[in-house]
C-alpha cells in the first residue's frame, strides 16, 4: 500500500486543525482528522488523536478489527483525557477515519463526518456512513441526500473522538484488490467536491500528487471555507503509478 497526502488550511480559516497520518516504510495503515471547528484546542485533538492510533498501530501484528478499535479507543481515551486535566481544552474533539491493510484485507475504522472512499472498476462508493445530524435526517427520510448537502446544519456531528469517555466507533472490514483506490479526506474536501470529481481525478492522468492537488484547487475555487485534508492510499502494484 503506498499512501499520498495532502492538507491545506482553506481560504476562510485561521489555522489548520486537521491533522493526517501517512505510513513509514513497512507501516500499512494511515488516517485523517478533523479537529472540532469552533471547540476548543481542536488542532490539539487531531493531532493527538492521529499521533496515539499510528503509536499504538506500530505496536499490533498481525492488524485485526480487535486491534485497530483498540488503537481508536486508546486515541478517545487520551483525547478525553487531556481535556479533562486542562482547562484550554475543554470541550475539544475531533473525527477520526482510518485504513489498515492486512494481507488481502483492508479494515476501516471511523467517527464523526470524514470519509473514506473506494474507487474500483471505474466507480466510486462511500464506505462511511457521516455521524452527523442531517445523516439521520436522511436516514429517517426526513431529507434527501442533495439536500442534506447543502443544509445550514450539515456540519453537526452525533459522534466524535475526546468528547466522552466511551466512543462507538464503526469498523468496516473487506477484500482488497490490486489497483483498488481508497480515498479517505475531511468534510473540507467533501463539502466542495463532487463524488464524481473525485472519481475523474482518481482515474485520470498525472501522478497521485497531481490527481489531489487538482482536487484540492477544485475545493478552494467552490469556497475552501474549512481546512481541506486528503489521502489516497493505492493497493498494489498500482501504487508505482
Amino acid at each position: 500500500m503506498k499512501v499520498y497526502a495532502i492538507t491545506d488550511i482553506g481560504r476562510v480559516r485561521a489555522l489548520n486543525e486537521d491533522s493526517y497520518y501517512a505510513p513509514r516504510e513497512g507501516e500499512r495503515f494511515c488516517a485523517v482528522a478533523d479537529g472540532m471547528g469552533g471547540h476548543n484546542a481542536g488542532e490539539v485533538a487531531s493531532a493527538m488523536a492521529v499521533q496515539v492510533f499510528s503509536e499504538y498501530m506500530r505496536e499490533v501484528e498481525p492488524i485485526t478489527a480487535q486491534a485497530l478499535y483498540a488503537a481508536v479507543e486508546r486515541a478517545n481515551d487520551e483525547v478525553y483525557r487531556a481535556a479533562m486535566e486542562n482547562d484550554g481544552m475543554s470541550g475539544m474533539g475531533t473525527t477520526f477515519s482510518a485504513l489498515a491493510q492486512q494481507d488481502g484485507e483492508v479494515l476501516l475504522a471511523h467517527v464523526g463526518d470524514s470519509r473514506i472512499y473506494l474507487v474500483r472498476h471505474g466507480a466510486i462508493l462511500q464506505l462511511t456512513t457521516d455521524h452527523t445530524l442531517v445523516e439521520e435526517m436522511v436516514r429517517k427520510g426526513m431529507l434527501t441526500p442533495r439536500e442534506a448537502r447543502f443544509h445550514p446544519r450539515r456540519n453537526i456531528i452525533t459522534r466524535a473522538l475526546g468528547t466522552d469517555p466511551r466512543v462507538e466507533i464503526d469498523i468496516v472490514q473487506m477484500g482488497a484488490r490490486p489497483g483498488d483506490i481508497f480515498f479517505l479526506c475531511s468534510d473540507g474536501m467533501t463539502n466542495y467536491v463532487e463524488e464524481r470529481q473525485i472519481l475523474q481525478a482518481a482515474m485520470g492522468e498525472g501522478d497521485w500528487q497531481d490527481k489531489l492537488r487538482r482536487l484540492l484547487a477544485v475545493a478552494l475555487d467552490n469556497g475552501g471555507a474549512d481546512n481541506i485534508t486528503a489521502l489516497f492510499a493505492v493497493i498494489g502494484e498500482e501504487a508505482t503509478r
